[in-house]
């Protein structure tokens, strides 16, 4: 415990996390792995938790007197995957305007992978995020919308609208199966 002066004669007790360290120990894995199929690459993945520990690191001393220290460091290795991603779509639109033509993006929707990062794939990108900070890194609703920075209910509505189109994608892989 650490104490804080309030005032002169008042001290109120503050809880503090031991250490980043013992921070990024237990939790640097599961946030990889829950990322990893939020985006689709882990190497992605584990560079935005890793800028997230460094940020934490290096503001440590703000940082441990939060009430959710890991909610904090997800939140901003979430916002690096996000500007990750703008960062990408201006580069491919950059890309594009210099070529001149058009980029046609194929998706092939009949040949579905049955392992779960490619089926997450094909979920956009809030549904993919929260379903794998639920049913990954076995977040509870209010604490992945507290990542996302989104209502409760945001969460529930991603979360069932996420599990349907899976739902539907496994479906047509098995009729597609079954007629073989």
């Amino acid at each position: 415990m650490a104490y804080t002066l309030t005032t002169m004669s008042d001290y109120e007790e503050v809880e503090v996390v031991a250490t980043v360290d013992s921070l990024f120990r237990a939790h640097y894995g599961r946030l990889v792995r829950a990322l990893t199929l939020a985006c689709g690459d882990r190497e992605v993945a584990a560079d935005a938790v890793q800028e997230a520990f460094v940020k934490a690191h290096l503001h440590w001393r703000r940082v441990q007197h939060y009430d959710d220290p890991v909610g904090w460091i997800r939140r901003v290795a979430i916002n690096r995957l996000h500007d990750d991603h703008r960062r990408q779509s201006r580069k491919g639109k950059a890309l594009q305007r210099l070529a001149g033509e058009p980029q046609v993006i194929e998706v092939d929707q009949h040949g579905v992978d049955s392992d779960l990062p490619a089926l997450l794939a094909q979920l956009p990108k809030q549904q993919r995020i929260a379903m794998a900070l639920f049913y990954v890194d076995e977040l509870s609703i209010a604490e992945v919308a507290s990542a996302l920075d989104v209502s409760q209910g945001a969460v529930k509505s991603y979360l069932h609208q996420g599990r349907s189109r899976l739902r539907s994608v496994v479906d047509r892989e098995e009729e597609v199966h079954s007629d073989e």
